[in-house]
C-alpha cells in the first residue's frame, strides 16, 4: 500500500501518476477530468492550486479540475478551442490587458466555441486592474514582501510601498523590481515565484480576492 504523503497539487499529480502507470491508465482516465482551465503561464499554475484549495477547500484535483498553463493568452486560447473542438468542458483564464490582442477579440472567442459569460474570464476586468497581481491588496502585498523577501533591519516594507506602483505601465514588473532591488537577501527569481510567495502568506478564503473566488465557484459548477 503506498499512501499519499505530499497533498499538493504536485504531490497529488505525482501520486495520481503512480497510481495510473501502475494500473495502465492514462492519466486522465483515472482523474475523471470534468472541467479544463486553460491558463497563460507559470504564475498562474503555481498560484491557482493554492488559492483554489484556501478557497474551495478542496484541491483542484478533488473538484475534478485539470490545470493547463499555455505559455501565453495566445496559448490558452489554443488549448480552450481544442477542448471545446473535443466536447471537452473548458474555462480560460486571462489578464484583462489580453483585450488589446486583436487575436482575443469577442468575435473570436465566440467563433472558438466558448461561452463568454461562463467559459472566459478576464481576471481585474470589472476591477479597473490589468492582471492577476493587482487584484491583491497593498497590504497583502507588504506582509508577503516581509515574509518572505524582508528589507535590511529595521527597514520593512509598507502598503504605500505598492501603492506607489498602482497607476503605472505594469503593476507586477515594477513591484518585482521594486522589491529585486531592495530586498535584503533572498529575492523572488520571477513574477511566478513572486506571486506563489504572495499566496503561501494567505490563510482564510476571504484572503482570497473576491473575483476569483467566484470564478472558483463558477469553475466547480462546470466541473458538475
Amino acid at each position: 500500500m503506498e499512501r499519499l504523503v505530499d497533498d499538493s497539487h504536485d504531490g497529488i499529480d505525482f501520486h495520481l501518476g503512480q497510481i495510473a502507470a501502475a494500473l495502465g491508465l492514462r492519466n486522465s482516465v483515472l482523474l475523471h477530468e470534468r472541467c479544463f482551465l486553460a491558463v497563460e503561464g507559470e504564475t498562474e499554475q503555481q498560484a491557482m492550486p493554492l488559492l483554489f484549495r484556501l478557497s474551495q477547500k478542496l484541491s483542484l484535483q478533488a473538484a475534478g479540475i485539470a490545470l493547463w498553463g499555455c505559455e501565453n493568452n495566445e496559448g490558452a486560447l489554443h488549448l480552450a478551442r481544442y477542448l471545446v473542438k473535443h466536447q471537452r468542458t473548458v474555462m480560460l483564464m486571462i489578464d484583462a490587458d489580453s483585450r488589446s490582442n486583436k487575436l482575443l477579440k469577442d468575435e473570436r472567442l465566440r467563433r472558438a466555441g466558448l461561452d463568454l459569460d461562463t467559459q472566459v474570464t478576464y481576471v481585474g476586468e470589472g476591477e479597473g486592474f490589468n492582471e492577476l497581481e493587482e487584484l491583491f491588496t497593498d497590504a497583502q502585498w507588504a506582509t508577503a514582501a516581509n515574509a518572505r523577501w524582508p528589507r535590511p533591519a529595521p527597514q520593512t516594507w509598507t502598503a504605500d510601498d505598492f501603492t506607489a506602483h498602482r497607476g503605472g505601465r505594469k503593476f507586477s514588473g515594477d513591484i518585482l523590481r521594486m522589491i529585486k532591488e531592495q530586498a535584503a537577501d533572498d529575492s523572488p527569481s520571477g513574477k511566478p515565484a513572486m506571486v506563489y510567495g504572495l499566496a503561501t502568506t494567505l490563510t482564510a478564503a476571504q484572503d482570497v480576492p473576491q473575483q476569483l473566488r467566484d470564478v472558483f465557484a463558477q469553475l466547480q459548477k462546470l466541473a458538475h
